[in-house]
């Protein structure tokens, strides 16, 4: 195998894949997942086969391997269960829900406005929102710097003027 020789490669697999995945199994909750781990192993083996000189070290490696590719798999487990534990006590938080309602409905009215500002004005003023400078929203637009302090200044001017009843509703749901 040291050599690349794939057929020895396919014996090996043959003769020690049911024990490997058996050992996977005994660490995994799911067999597909133990499966997983070890052609994963596999291939990671033959792509650093020049480094085993005995068919110990070889089995040592896919051990050693397996074993750590399941506690990855398993703390990744263990990480995702907590986000979903504590995405689902937020979602059944009465308050988090309305602060989630508030947030989108806000953003799709602003949105809504910026929708009817001037082409050039709905550029200049998603470019600044991404954070980008007057300068550097100048130099993207191709027009001068004074043009791009006017657009957004007219922008801001004309939303504060659309969306001022969004700050009330904000003060009021506090």
């Amino acid at each position: 195998m040291q050599m690349g020789d794939e057929n020895e490669l396919k014996l090996f697999y043959q003769q020690y894949f049911t024990l490997f995945v058996t050992f996977a199994n005994h660490l995994m909750r799911s067999e597909e997942e133990g499966r997983d781990i070890v052609h994963d192993v596999f291939i990671s083996y033959w792509n650093i086969r020049n480094d085993f000189h005995d068919l110990i070290a070889i089995r040592a490696f896919f051990y050693r391997s397996i074993r750590n590719k399941c506690l990855n798999a398993i703390r990744h487990k263990k990480i995702e269960d907590k986000y979903v534990t504590e995405h689902v006590q937020r979602v059944e938080n009465d308050e988090y829900m309305y602060e989630t309602i508030l947030k989108r409905e806000a953003f799709h009215l602003i949105h809504e406005e910026i929708r009817k500002l001037t082409a050039m004005e709905q550029r200049v003023l998603l470019l600044s929102l991404e954070g980008k400078s007057n300068d550097e929203i100048a130099l993207e637009l191709g027009v001068a710097l004074s043009t791009v302090k006017s657009h957004k200044a007219k922008s801001y001017a004309e939303l504060r003027e659309k969306l001022k009843y969004l700050r009330f509703l904000t003060l009021l749901l506090q």
